[in-house]
């Protein structure tokens, strides 16, 4: 026998038992095994070891494996011992984790994901679960020779994901993943539920001509920056106590003021930024104690909008410019930035960040972000940084929101 053979030993089945790995543990502390890999789990009864043993040249395998087999029937277990072939093994270039988000999860799912990861020479080498609310959470480890093109994946699973309402991301497999510090989110439709110009409208008598505009600027169809000149044009003599009274009422997506209250605990700077109006963006600013907020001004006068916007116009190109200037500030890399939009509008400032979602987005936008999230609450984002349900349970019973 080579004195470099290897063997895996996989122990599986139903226990209760709280101290089997410990019994295994011993029974190979006399013997002249090495383990160079050990993967174990016990959950709801059901555990699953799995070993990696190397032989050294004095060990007795005919009398470990009897030994071995010995203490899997005392606690009802199956054991497999198989040989290894030995073959070097080479580093991946490249590390990702691919986490799916699915409300049920069906097994032809499954097989067109990984056939697919297959099919693309990616390959993967571990799937886990993440403890979530109602909601099936899976991080899916990924090893690949070269980069991974995002955006190319993304579109080329687009019809996956919308036969089985999937939610999906793709990150680097780095210390970055769970240590970012800064998010931006856009306003309308993301983190609101609104559109407020379209709201804004109605006090002028003009939503059905907003809303049409509004409408062809999300899919991409006319510039944005001419979009909002013509809708804010329409807003002429609506009055500023009218537009107050709008925005005490804002309706907020179900999950912000969790996913703010979790992110602020984490130590992030949080901003909110948007091609809508700075009298919105500073009461939400207020409101959530944001750090920063940035929007259009419109014009006043005599209590009444003008219809004109005031200073330069903040668009699509303008929210990247910001996102990136703001991590300069705080001396971010990108790689700890995340951002969050549902428009055309919010390509590049998503496209700026390592972890760029689309949340309930448009088609524009999902076939071009490096991640979507399609659920109606804004904390599920949360599992795209690889926290669970319990650990953000742990902390809310530490300290509840004010």
């Amino acid at each position: 026998m080579s004195e470099t053979q290897s063997f895996l030993v996989t122990v599986q089945g139903p226990t209760a038992e709280q101290d089997v790995l410990e019994h295994f543990m011993e029974q190979l502390e006399d013997s002249s095994f090495s383990i160079s890999a050990l993967h174990y789990l016990n959950c709801q009864s059901a555990l699953s070891l799995l070993m990696h043993l190397e032989l050294s040249d004095s060990a007795d395998l005919k009398l470990l494996t009897q030994e071995l087999h010995q203490l899997a029937n005392k606690f009802q277990l199956e054991l497999l011992i198989s040989p290894l072939q030995n073959f070097k093994v080479t580093p991946p270039a490249h590390r990702y984790i691919l986490t799916l988000l699915s409300q049920q999860l069906r097994p032809e799912l499954l097989t067109k994901l990984f056939r697919y990861l297959r099919d693309k020479q990616l390959r993967v080498t571990a799937v886990s679960p993440l403890d979530a609310d109602n909601l099936h959470v899976f991080e899916i480890k990924i090893h690949a020779d070269q980069p991974i093109d995002r955006q190319r994946l993304m579109q080329e699973l687009l019809q996956l994901k919308s036969e089985h309402q999937l939610d999906l991301a793709l990150q680097s497999d780095d210390l970055f993943r769970r240590n970012k510090r800064l998010i931006f989110l856009d306003a309308d439709m993301t983190f609101i539920q609104c559109e407020m110009i379209d709201d804004m409208s109605r006090l002028s008598g003009k939503e059905t001509e907003v809303a049409e505009i509004t409408h062809r600027a999300m899919e991409g169809e006319i510039d944005f920056k001419d979009a909002l000149r013509q809708r804010v044009a329409l807003l002429k003599g609506v009055r500023l106590s009218d537009l107050e009274r709008l925005i005490l009422n804002i309706p907020y997506t179900p999950g912000v003021e969790r996913l703010v209250y979790i992110l602020k605990t984490l130590g992030y700077q949080i901003g909110i930024v948007s091609g809508g109006f700075t009298r919105v963006i500073d009461h939400i600013k207020q409101r959530f104690e944001l750090d920063y907020g940035f929007a259009n001004t419109l014009e006043v006068k005599n209590g009444e909008l003008t219809g004109q916007i005031l200073g330069e116009i903040l668009d699509g190109h303008q929210k990247g410019v910001i996102l990136r200037e703001v991590a300069r500030k705080e001396k971010l890399l990108s790689d700890q930035v995340i951002a969050v939009g549902d428009g055309a509008n919010d390509l590049e400032m998503l496209s700026s960040a390592s972890l760029g979602i689309a949340f309930n987005a448009k088609l524009f936008l999902r076939e071009r972000a490096a991640g979507s999230l399609s659920l109606p609450n804004l904390d599920a984002l949360l599992y795209f940084l690889g926290i669970s349900r319990h650990e953000v349970n742990a902390l809310f019973q530490q300290e509840q929101p004010k």
